[in-house]
């Protein structure tokens, strides 16, 4: 299992361990309009934003796309935020990611709930 949050980016050390696993956690924290526009002192947005900060849609999608080896049985985006995300964003934006990496036995997408714990996962 891999679990990436809290980064700001994606660092190549971190995606040379993201490789090969059964089960990928990837942050999926914000969509980048919904934090601009959103409710946040911009000394927030600017921390989210930055290299210490908290990886966007864009960010999990593009690293889904372009670098995912495609190996996990399941893909779960969690550290959504309430205030600048959308459930429904972050999936989309992860599926479109993954048209490329789809296989019978792979790429399972799930989402994690705010106040829900996910149902169990068995391989």
């Amino acid at each position: 299992m891999a679990f990436a949050t809290d980064l700001g980016y994606i660092p190549p050390n971190v995606k040379a361990q993201l490789k090969g696993v059964d089960l990928l956690l990837l942050e999926s924290n914000h969509d980048l309009e919904m934090l601009r526009d959103g409710p946040y002192p911009w000394s927030v947005k600017q921390r989210v934003l930055s290299r210490v900060g908290h990886l966007s849609n864009e960010t999990a999608s593009n690293f889904l796309e372009k670098e995912y080896d495609g190996q996990a049985a399941y893909v779960i985006l969690a550290h959504l935020s309430e205030s600048n995300n959308l459930p429904e964003l972050a999936r989309v934006a992860a599926e479109r990611a993954l048209l490329g990496h789809a296989s019978l036995l792979a790429n399972k997408l799930i989402l994690a709930e705010q106040n829900e714990p996910l149902t169990p996962i068995y391989f």
